[in-house]
């Protein structure tokens, strides 16, 4: 072989292997062949992980998020160029960092670290919901989550966007106007069923939160209702808990392809957890009544039953459907028409009825495929946790 076609081998295979290692924190190729580019460990040696821009003394040097990190590099694209001997243009190097960097020891970790905060403020988001009118505070709560005071009150705002203590009021609140709207209740009877230690303070926090005095908030929501008469005639069952894998859906029903997304997701993931068998349902949750609650605060999830538990463990998105009495309403037809039946069920059946509501949670289960199904023959099974009155 040529003495230089030789040496241009010899350097492509040097040019490779500096190019397929990367500094764990800004996707910059690391070049070993000039130690003072590479970052330092503690001990003061040389990281064979990390370049001198992001690592020094075992520290990293700057305190950034990922979108940030590419950002840097997307503004000085031409000192990357120089740095690794590349040619990229601000767009193209944007769309290789988005994917590399999210593959990276720094940004991989963080996510895994913040998989696991947003699931313990999930389990204490359900915590709440179950004791709603128990004494609780973010003390208590964040020493229940494993998580540092600070921590738990900086990751519980980022998933919900509400402190602690606004987002308990909230709730409490809500679930008021719930007993208003659903039941005969006077304030006296709701009291009974709160902390609040007096009619008045009921009366004060339900106007400064709604605008609205309880009675004219009771006669309003009636108005709403339709005067339509409907015979509605539920299976009223003891149901056993149902574990279920779950995504959080908020309000990315309304864009078509981030709700398809969810979708496809969920369909992938009702086909892992249940291989080789057929029997399972696809679910819906709401733990909040959007008559009540603004939208875009409401907690909704899609979500596919699992029959085999081995594979569950402790994973993010899997939730339990807890054991209850439930009323069990069935409905025929496009789910278009859903939001209708529900305001029968809640303005005719409940008022007339034996039962009230337990709770604001409800879930509905898809009994067939609308894939598959004409929309008129779409059957939907509407399961509300009932209490005798």
């Amino acid at each position: 072989m040529p003495y230089f076609c030789a040496m241009s081998k010899a350097k492509q295979t040097v040019e490779y292997d500096i190019n397929r290692r990367y500094c764990q924190s800004c996707g910059m190729p690391l070049r070993f062949d000039v130690e003072e580019w590479l970052g330092t460990n503690s001990d003061s040696s040389r990281s064979d992980e990390y370049c001198y821009y992001c690592l020094k003394d075992g520290e990293y040097t700057v305190d950034v998020s990922m979108s940030d990190m590419v950002d840097i590099w997307v503004k000085y694209t031409d000192k990357y160029n120089v740095y690794a001997n590349t040619g990229y243009s601000p767009e193209q190097l944007r769309s290789i960092l988005n994917k590399r960097l999210s593959t990276l020891s720094r940004w991989k970790q963080k996510q895994e670290t913040s998989n696991i905060h947003h699931q313990r403020i999930q389990d204490m988001i359900v915590h709440i919901n179950n004791h709603l009118f128990d004494v609780l505070d973010a003390d208590t709560l964040s020493s229940m989550s494993g998580l540092s005071k600070f921590h738990f009150r900086r990751v519980f705002r980022t998933v919900t966007g509400e402190s602690v203590s606004s987002y308990i009021q909230r709730l409490r609140l809500e679930h008021i106007a719930y007993l208003l709207v659903s039941t005969d209740y006077s304030l006296n009877q709701i009291l009974e069923q709160t902390n609040y230690q007096t009619k008045f303070s009921i009366a004060k926090a339900f106007k400064n939160h709604f605008g609205v005095s309880a009675s004219q908030y009771r006669e309003k929501y009636k108005q709403l209702h339709s005067e339509q008469d409907m015979n509605l005639t539920p299976e009223i069952r003891l149901i056993n808990p149902i574990k279920i894998f779950c995504i959080e859906v908020g309000e990315d029903y309304k864009d078509k392809l981030r709700y398809k997304l969810i979708w496809n997701k969920l369909m992938h993931y009702a086909q892992e957890y249940n291989k080789g068998k057929t029997n399972y349902k696809f679910v819906s949750l709401s733990m909040d009544d959007p008559s009540i609650t603004p939208t875009e605060k409401c907690r909704f999830y899609l979500g596919t039953t699992i029959q085999d538990d081995e594979k569950t463990g402790s994973e993010p998105g899997v939730m339990e459907i807890p054991a209850d009495r439930y009323a069990i309403f069935k409905h025929t037809g496009d789910y278009s028409q859903l939001h209708n039946f529900y305001r029968m069920i809640y303005g005719e059946w409940f008022p007339e009825s034996k039962y009230r509501p337990k709770t604001t949670f409800s879930f509905e289960m898809y009994m067939n495929h609308p894939a598959s199904t004409p929309r008129t023959e779409l059957i939907t099974d509407i399961y509300i946790p009932v209490t005798r009155k």
